[in-house]
């Protein structure tokens, strides 16, 4: 299932601003972060465990997946 399928189109408006760094997701919205880390662990995405660098993997993947998306 495709990441815009999964979330609601609210959460998908956050998604795109945090990936691109207007805020940090994990701060302003933890439950959604644990969210789309599940999301992306259960497509096979493994994280190596420093808060750090995880979140910037997990950033990275959403910009690549949330770049051509248009939220209206």
């Amino acid at each position: 299932m495709a990441l815009t399928e999964k979330f609601k189109t609210k959460d998908i408006s956050i998604l795109i601003a945090a990936s691109k760094g207007d805020f940090f997701l994990d701060v302003k919205n933890p439950k959604l972060y644990k969210k789309v880390r599940r999301y992306y662990e259960s497509e096979g995405v493994v994280f190596s465990g420093d808060p750090l660098d995880d979140y910037e993997m997990l950033m990275d993947y959403l910009y690549q997946d949330l770049e051509k998306v248009e939220v209206a």
